[in-house]
């Protein structure tokens, strides 16, 4: 008499694990990155999930509401070579509601990357990350993320805009491009040492800056040797580093007493027009090789920046 019960209660609780293990399946393949949040997991409904390639940037976001209604949002966006660029999280509906970052411009300091692969051509990317953001301005809220990601397919969306990219090549000294900008600037209007100025300006992700400055556009320097030092303001290379407390707010341009110029002499060779992958419209490479300075002592002999620029005309 109690068997067929019996075979009711085991068939109806057997029906409902199967379920929940579905709906966490669902949820956990509609994620782009699979993570916790210190050491909780974070499941639940997809409510936002983003992939891109774009301008060298691997771009990531995924948001989730969980069973008890907090909803949490996870951006990360990783350069070509699996250099961090930024790590944001924001969390919403719970005790430490807010947003959480990594050190901007210095996202490695708190959060690390590993295992990197990327596939441009398939579209398949894996990585694992671990590691702290900070709320408000201070180190005081803290959180500390891991996770992984394992996609098969981005989607790539071709280059556009003015660009200035930096990527070394010799791990001897890293800049890795995060944030550029191009501008032309004109001096001594009406006299006779009037000028135009070409810059290009560009941040990594390690608290570096650097400023590209020509007195002609890069379309009039093909196969053209340019040999530089600080004594010359219309051309040459600036170069500064970021030595501050970790800065979360993010910003870009103003150089206060935490950011360190160093002296810089070299040349800037090599320069070539070409078309490729980095932008469908043609741009120009070219070679900046630099001894770097601080007060007169050389700190970095003979550093190579390969660099790929647009035209400002």
């Amino acid at each position: 008499m109690y068997r067929p019960l019996l075979f009711l209660l085991s068939f109806f609780f057997f029906s409902f694990v199967g379920c929940k293990k579905s709906e966490e399946n669902d949820a956990v393949s509609g994620m782009s990155i699979l993570f916790s949040d210190n050491s909780h997991a974070v499941r639940g409904k997809v409510s936002y999930d983003y992939t891109m390639d774009n301008c060298g940037n691997i771009n990531l976001i995924t948001g989730v509401k969980e069973s008890d209604g907090s909803y949490s949002e996870l951006k990360l966006t990783l350069l070509h070579n699996g250099a961090l660029a930024k790590a944001q999280y924001f969390k919403q509906n719970s005790s430490n509601d807010g947003h959480y970052f990594a050190p901007h411009l210095q996202a490695g300091k708190s959060f690390q990357i590993s295992d990197f692969k990327y596939d441009k051509s398939g579209g398949h990317l894996s990585f694992s990350f671990n590691g702290k953001v900070y709320k408000g301005g201070g180190q005081d809220d803290e959180r500390i993320l891991a996770g992984k990601v394992d996609l098969t397919a981005i989607e790539y969306v071709p280059c556009k805009g003015s660009i200035i990219d930096v990527m070394t090549e010799n791990p001897s000294f890293n800049f890795f491009s995060m944030y550029s900008s191009a501008g032309t600037l004109s001096s001594g209007l009406g006299t006779a040492n009037q000028y135009t100025q070409y810059a290009y300006n560009v941040y990594s992700n390690a608290g570096q800056y650097l400023s590209l400055r020509l007195d002609s556009d890069i379309s009039e320097l093909v196969n053209k040797e340019i040999v530089f030092d600080d004594s010359n303001e219309k051309r040459g290379v600036r170069y500064l580093e970021y030595q501050g407390p970790f800065m979360l707010a993010e910003s870009y341009g103003y150089f206060d007493h935490n950011w360190k110029r160093f002296q810089t002499r070299g040349k800037i060779t090599s320069i070539q027009r070409t078309i490729g992958e980095r932008s469908f419209e043609p741009y120009y490479q070219g070679l900046i090789i630099m001894d770097i300075l601080n007060e007169g002592r050389v700190v970095k002999e003979g550093v190579e920046l390969p660099f790929y620029v647009k035209s400002l005309k």
